[in-house]
C-alpha cells in the first residue's frame, strides 16, 4: 500500500525558513495592449494560455517550499550514478537491468521530490498534459549552436546590433517580453 512512501532528509543546505515563496502573477494581457504593447499573441502562438489562466488558481506555498527544497533534476548522468551506487552495495547486480536492480525505469529527464514521505516524479510529458501542448520544440543548448537563424533573429530583436545582449539595444516589444 505505501510502497512510494520514503523518508528522505531536505537536499537543501540551508533552513526552510530561508526560502521566500514568491508566486506567479496574473499578466493583465489588456492593460499591457492599452500601454502599446500587444503581446500576447506571441504566448498564445506558443500554446501558453493555459498557464496563464491557471495561474489564478489556488496556490499551495508551504508544499510548493517542501517540494523545491528536496527537488532534484534526474537525468541520464544521475541515472547512471544510481546504478553503479546499486552494484556498488551488491555486487551480484552488475550486468542487470534497472528494473533488475530495483530501480525506477529511466524514460528521460525528470523532476524529483519527496513530500511527506511521497515519492514525486515530473517530467515534459506532465508538464505538455498539463499546459495541453505537444512535446515538441527545439532545447536550447542544441539550438543555441545552430546559427543559421541567428542573424535575422538578432535583426528582429535588436534596435542595434553593436548593443546585442544589452537592454538598451533591444526593441520595445522584446524589452516588455
Amino acid at each position: 500500500m505505501f510502497k512510494n512512501l520514503q523518508i528522505v532528509g531536505n537536499e537543501m543546505e540551508f533552513p526552510e525558513s530561508e526560502l521566500i515563496f514568491l508566486s506567479e502573477k496574473m499578466i493583465d494581457f489588456d492593460s499591457i495592449k492599452a500601454n502599446g504593447f500587444d503581446v500576447k499573441h506571441y504566448f498564445s502562438a506558443q500554446g501558453w494560455d493555459k498557464y496563464f489562466s491557471m495561474l489564478n488558481g489556488p496556490i499551495y506555498p508551504d508544499l510548493l517550499k517542501k517540494f523545491w527544497m528536496k527537488a532534484k533534476v534526474f537525468d541520464k548522468h544521475e541515472a547512471k550514478e544510481e546504478e553503479l551506487a546499486a552494484i556498488e552495495r551488491n555486487p551480484s547486480l552488475k550486468g542487470k537491468s534497472r528494473k533488475e536492480m530495483g530501480l525506477l525505469e529511466f524514460t528521460g529527464k525528470q523532476i524529483r521530490s519527496n513530500i511527506c514521505g511521497m515519492n514525486l516524479a515530473f517530467s515534459p510529458i506532465h508538464f505538455n498534459a498539463l499546459l495541453g501542448l505537444d512535446n515538441s520544440g527545439i532545447e536550447l543548448d542544441v539550438f543555441e549552436k545552430d546559427t543559421r537563424y541567428r542573424d535575422d533573429l538578432l535583426a528582429l530583436m535588436c534596435t542595434d546590433l553593436k548593443l546585442k545582449g544589452k537592454v538598451k539595444g533591444l526593441t520595445d516589444v522584446c524589452r516588455v517580453l
